[in-house]
């Protein structure tokens, strides 16, 4: 009888402190010395943690209560842990690269469930995941919000569905 062992691998950066070559024999002042410039990578690395079994009952791993700025502006604050631990892990390495070291808008779609019976796509040109300057990421959704009728101080929970590569969304009135 084998044992078989299943790694799963999460998504990390690596950040390049060090000058190049020509960066070095060039003159170049080394900015990675004086912290206004250096180089990271997105890399995938194994994980000693196995993947985060959802409960079926409430799978909602991001779970927030929202605040002015996010109800006035339509984009949902996802801190950087919880974008790493919850949605990148699950995402390949090109659409994590193209969203956390180039910094463009990545298109998503959003299932909003929180009336259980009647589920509500949402998915359009104006609904995104984007990272901050603060390197935290934003969940871009006005229409969403505005349809859902979300004021300050509610409770929401999301969660990335891994078989239909889409956000899970639900208010907790």
């Amino acid at each position: 009888m084998a044992l078989i062992t299943y790694h799963t691998v999460r998504k990390s950066y690596c950040y390049n402190f060090y000058p190049s070559r020509a960066e070095e024999e060039g003159g170049a002042p080394n900015t990675a010395i004086t912290g206004s410039h250096y180089k990271r990578t997105l890399v995938e690395i194994r994980d000693v943690h196995p993947l985060i079994i959802l409960n079926p009952h409430s799978p909602w791993q991001v779970k927030k209560t929202l605040n002015h700025y996010e109800i006035a502006s339509g984009k949902i604050i996802v801190s950087f842990n919880d974008t790493f631990n919850y949605i990148l892990r699950y995402w390949n390495s090109c659409m994590a690269d193209y969203l956390a070291i180039s910094g463009y808008k990545i298109g998503v779609i959003i299932w909003d469930v929180t009336n259980v019976k009647n589920p509500r796509k949402h998915k359009g040109k104006d609904i995104y995941l984007q990272i901050t300057p603060s390197e935290n990421y934003i969940l871009t959704c006005m229409r969403m919000m505005r349809e859902r009728n979300l004021k300050a101080d509610d409770e929401i929970g999301l969660y990335w569905d891994t078989t239909t590569s889409c956000f899970n969304f639900k208010c907790f009135y």
